[in-house]
């Protein structure tokens, strides 16, 4: 599990990673659920993917102040998946006294909590494969907002990334970058372009178009 980092972000770098994540989530294609019926396929690794893409994004929206609509499209679509599922996503945590309280209780949902059971609920419908998946696409959108080089909860993704990744399979060549950029303490930009990249890819890989 994740260690609890209390980073705070400067008010530009917030505003920043509220411009880029606004933009950088992945859709579901429409022709896409109708295949989630064929259980145990690459599509239904896309879909466990795009999940875990998708609720993390609108809910570090959420934890930022983004507006109601920006966190909304996110959320539908992470919705709209996790029906087709048979999954219920439960609320996000209300908001503390503090944003250091607040972004813990939100990193708590995500890794820990009532967002992270998705993961579970996903590796009981299927396999470990696709909760991993989930739970990757979760923890290195993280990333975006809370990676400094050299931190011990960048360097705590990372391995995770590999470490799971590495257990399914799934070619290196999507995924070994946002490792490499974080393991070597990248900059902070070239490891957030490398985490959107990686993205876009593992999704493409399941369900080509979508990313």
């Amino acid at each position: 599990m994740l260690e609890t980092v209390h980073h705070t972000p400067g008010r530009w770098q917030r505003r920043e990673a509220l411009r880029i994540l606004a933009v950088s989530a992945i859709a579901l294609p429409a022709a896409a659920g109708a295949a989630f019926a064929e259980e145990g396929t690459k599509t239904t690794e896309g879909g466990a993917w795009l999940l875990g893409d998708n609720l993390s994004i609108a809910a570090l929206l959420y934890n930022q102040g983004a507006p109601n609509d920006s966190v909304d499209r996110f959320l539908s679509k992470a919705k709209k998946i996790a029906g087709i599922f048979s999954l219920t996503i439960k609320p996000f945590p209300a908001k503390a006294g503090s944003s250091a309280s607040s972004s813990a209780d939100m990193l708590h949902y995500l890794i820990a909590g009532d967002g992270a059971a998705l993961g579970g609920a996903l590796t009981r419908k299927y396999d470990e494969g696709h909760g991993a998946l989930f739970e990757v696409a979760v923890k290195s959108n993280l990333l975006i907002l809370l990676y400094a080089p050299g931190d011990s909860l960048g360097r705590s993704i990372a391995d995770v990334i590999k470490s799971r990744l590495t257990a399914i399979h799934l070619p290196e060549n999507l995924w070994s970058n946002v490792v490499t950029l974080v393991n070597s303490k990248g900059a902070v930009d070239a490891v957030k372009q490398a985490v959107f990249k990686m993205h876009k890819d593992v999704a493409d890989y399941f369900i080509p178009g979508s990313g």
